[in-house]
Parts: structure tokens; C-alpha cells; sequence
């Protein structure tokens, strides 16, 4: 099922208008859908689609000239397929695919060499357009990007395909509530390959009892063939010391974001923690963070997980490997249902809120314009712990400074007019705090008391989980 993917289809469709760009590059983690959406958009388009797969020089070449239409014999060169490649494109504009790039230029040393000199010299003037796929960031950025590849004097465009958002992956689940759309959300992270099996999952078993519990075993606990997208395989793609980086980012899942923490936990000085948070950093798994309204501010940065998907893994599964090499996926499950899964579930609504402002703002459906938004926190060095808003968002209201202060509450209860009264309380940490919006999102509602004082008062704002799901 293809679905979603409009800004992407749209850098793609800019870059074969481009008379100047003869390269693309597309990279991301695997399970993205980097290959359906190279596909999709080929369809109408004469193109040779070529798969890599790790073997030897002679391999490599026996499956390239099988894409290209070239019998093979013993031979037969890198150069001889490519010629064929040109003699195809005088004939008629033309696309060549190398998925899983690496595999192909690992495999003989002058395999670069040879197709840049081609891309550069015998292609030049040829309606020839060249994409490279793959999925580990690192070794795309080393064997293509970087200032030291082979490709640097190649006029080229890249795109990084990252987990859809939301409302692209609500897509994929029509019938589903608006608990199970978050939920899904939550457990696939917005990756492609696992929406499309849970939500066809919950498109046959809707509303059944065990409905989570199954979509849970699915995304985490299936047959081994499923094994190599779990998130540490992912990671293993990138990385070979696997046990450190698999220990900080369980001690990330467990709320411990600081490099002091995390150094703690883990037994090594924050002079090694950071290096290993710059590299999850660089391979899209980790982020750093800063109060919105304080970017600079070192003294507050602290660090999550990116995907929800790993954050799921690290904070329930990871912790829980008895269960997991047993195979007991009930009593597993029964840990993480008995756990804290709502504060999981949390992060998941806050990530859903937060595109719901970004929406909103850009069809300017809010009574204020976002310039940024992110978090906000303050610091209790004492308690070790911090206290803030889940979402930020500055911006201005009839060309005056506005900033928006947002706690998003996924439990179980309507949110009465105390929660309301603490969010506006807390506002008087922030300095600088102009024309004023308080928003409250809530998975169960609002007390009546609370939907009063918002109805009398302009400057805040109550918004549902179905307000969430229902916008379009």
C-alpha cells in the first residue's frame, strides 16, 4: 500500500526537472519504504531497477547485468554493462536505481570509480538520471556524500526518508478509534513496514480485547524473518560495539535524559557518554535538547529517544529479556500493560499534539502563528528531576511576540479546572512571556467547569484526542 509521501514525491519530481542534477542520493533506516517510494514514483518512468546484494565483483555484475537486460557471460565487465545503459538512454530518457548502494561498491575497489567516470563523462548530456538507496546513514555519507567520496564533483540531491507523521500514518488505518490510531502510532513510530501489518491487523480484529496485546506481539515480538527491524538490528547496521549505545539508550527509555545520569548508570565519565550520544545523534536514534526559549543553554540540555517505535523496545522489552529469549510473550505483555505504559503513552500524544499545532498553524487555523515550538523545563538539581511544559510554541499575534504554553495528559480522567489553574501557574518560571496562550490537550475530556472558564476566556484553548484525530 502506498500512501502519504507528498513532500517526497515532490523532491523528486523537482529533481527530474533539473537539467543541472544528475545524481539523488536517498538514505534511511530500513523498513522506511525508501524502495516503494522510488517505484511508486517510477511507474511512468522508463527506468532500470537494480538490488545490490553483499557477494563478490563477479556476483555484483552477474545480477547488474540481469537488471540492465545484459546475457551474462565470463567476462563481461562493470564497463560493458554500462554501455548498454547508454546505448538505452539515447533512446529515450532513462533511470537507474542501485538500491543498497554499500553492497555494490564494497564489492569491487573500482566499482565507484568506474560508474563516476561514466555518470561524469559518457553520461553528460544524456537524459540519464542516477539514484543511490541505502539504509545505513553512515556508510552513505562515507561512499557518497561526504567531501572525501568519490561523488563530490558530481552536481547531485539527497533526501534522508524519515518515519511518516500522524496524519500520513492515520492513513493507513481508517476504521481504527482514535485510541487504537494513537496506539498504533506509538508501537510502529510512524515506519512504514510495521503500519502496514498492524493496521491491516486492526482493519480485520477492530475493537477486539486483546487487540493491543496482538499488535504489540506483532511490531516486537514476531518470528524470527521480522528479527532484522527491531530496533537494535537497525542500529547494528550502523554500529559494531553494540552494548554501551544498547545501555544509554535503555537508560534514556527510563527518563534518565541528562549526561550526568546517564553517565551514572552506565559507569563511564561524560567525556565518553557525549561522543556516543553525538553518534546516535548522527544516525537519527537520539536527539538533544533545549528549552525552546533557551537553544543555548548547556546547562539544560538534555537528550531522548527519536522514534517511538525504539522508545517502546528500549523502555518495555529491553528491560524485560528473560521474558523475551523464553518466548513467554503473555507474561511480557502483562508486565507492560501493568507498567508505565500511559507515561509511554504520553510521549506518543505529545509528538500527535504537536503536529496538531503545526497543522493548524500553517492553514492558520489558530488564533496565533508558530515560529518554533519544542518543550520547556526548569531544573531541580536537588531532586534530581524537572518540571515544565510538553509543548512551546512561539510565535506572534497581530505582529506582536506570542508564546503558547501546551501540557498534553493522556490518562483516564477529564481534566478539571485545577490542571488548568496549575498550567497557568507555572507560566510565571518563564520570563518574557507576552500575549499568553494556555492549551490543554486531553485523551479523556474536560471536566464542565473547565470547558466554562475556556468558553469565558479567549486565551485558552481545550483540545480532545478525537479533535486530534478528527482534523483534516
Amino acid at each position: 500500500m502506498f500512501t502519504g509521501r507528498i513532500a517526497q514525491l515532490a523532491t523528486l519530481n523537482s529533481f527530474a526537472e533539473d537539467d543541472d542534477l544528475s545524481l539523488f542520493v536517498l538514505y534511511g533506516r530500513q523498513g522506511m519504504g525508501k524502495t516503494t517510494l522510488l517505484r511508486h514514483f517510477l511507474e511512468d518512468r522508463k527506468h532500470i531497477f537494480f538490488t545490490a546484494y553483499p557477494t563478490t565483483g563477479t556476483g555484483e555484475l552477474k545480477l547488474l547485468a540481469a537488471a540492465v537486460g545484459v546475457e551474462w557471460k565470463d567476462g563481461l565487465t562493470l564497463e560493458n554493462i554500462l554501455d548498454h545503459v547508454t546505448a538505452m538512454a539515447e533512446a529515450e530518457p532513462l533511470w537507474l536505481v542501485m538500491d543498497h548502494y554499500p553492497n555494490f561498491v564494497k564489492a569491487e575497489d573500482n566499482f565507484a570509480q568506474v560508474l563516476h567516470d561514466y555518470v561524469k563523462v559518457q553520461w553528460a548530456g544524456l537524459p540519464i538520471k542516477v539514484v543511490f538507496c541505502g539504509d545505513a546513514y553512515i556508510l552513505m555519507d562515507k561512499q557518497v556524500l561526504s567531501k572525501k567520496s568519490v561523488w563530490k564533483d558530481i552536481p547531485m540531491d539527497s533526501m534522508e526518508l524519515g518515519a511518516l507523521g500522524f496524519y500520513e500514518a492515520q492513513e493507513f488505518m481508517p476504521s481504527a478509534s482514535a485510541e487504537e490510531q494513537a496506539f498504533i502510532y506509538g508501537i510502529t513510530g510512524g515506519i512504514p513496514y510495521h503500519l502496514e501489518r498492524v493496521a491491516a491487523y486492526i482493519e480485520a480484529h477492530h475493537g477486539e480485547e486483546d487487540a493491543l496485546y496482538r499488535m504489540t506481539e506483532m511490531v516486537y515480538l514476531a518470528a524470527e524473518d521480522d528479527a532484522t527491524l527491531l530496533p537494535e538490528k537497525t542500529i547494528q547496521t550502523e554500529l559494531r560495539e553494540l552494548s554501551y549505545y544498547n545501555c544509554m539508550l535503555e537508560t534514556l527509555a527510563s527518563g534518565k535524559n541528562r549526561v550526568n545520569a546517564i553517565s551514572e548508570v552506565v559507569g563511564k565519565p561524560k567525556d565518553v557518554v557525549v561522543p556516543y550520544m553525538n553518534t546516535l545523534m548522527s544516525i537519527g536514534v537520539v536527539q538533544k535538547e533545549n528549552p525552546v526559549t533557551e537553544p543555548t543553554n548547556r546547562k539544560k540540555t538534555r537528550y531522548s529517544i527519536v522514534n517511538t517505535h525504539d522508545l517502546f523496545w528500549y523502555r518495555f522489552v529491553v528491560p524485560n529479556m528473560d521474558c523475551y529469549f523464553s518466548g513467554a510473550k503473555e507474561e511480557l505483555w502483562k508486565r507492560i500493560a501493568g507498567g508505565d505504559l500511559p507515561e509511554y503513552m504520553d510521549r506518543v500524544f505529545i509528538n500527535m499534539c504537536r503536529e496538531y499545532l503545526e497543522r493548524k498553524a500553517a492553514k492558520e487555523e489558530l488564533p496565533f502563528s508558530i515560529e518554533a515550538i519544542g518543550n520547556w523545563w526548569e531544573n531541580d538539581e536537588e531532586n534530581k528531576s524537572s518540571e515544565g511544559f510538553d509543548l512551546v510554541a512561539l510565535g506572534k499575534v497581530e505582529g506582536k511576540s506570542n508564546i503558547a504554553f501546551a501540557r498534553c495528559y493522556y490518562n483516564d480522567e477529564p481534566i478539571g479546572i485545577a490542571t488548568l489553574k496549575e498550567l497557568i501557574d507555572l507560566t510565571k518560571h518563564v520570563k518574557d512571556k507576552n500575549n499568553a496562550f494556555y492549551l490543554i490537550f486531553s485523551r479523556s475530556g474536560f471536566h464542565e467547569n473547565t470547558k466554562t472558564v475556556a468558553a469565558t476566556i479567549k486565551n485558552i484553548m481545550l483540545i480532545s484526542l478525537e479533535d486530534i484525530c478528527s482534523f483534516r
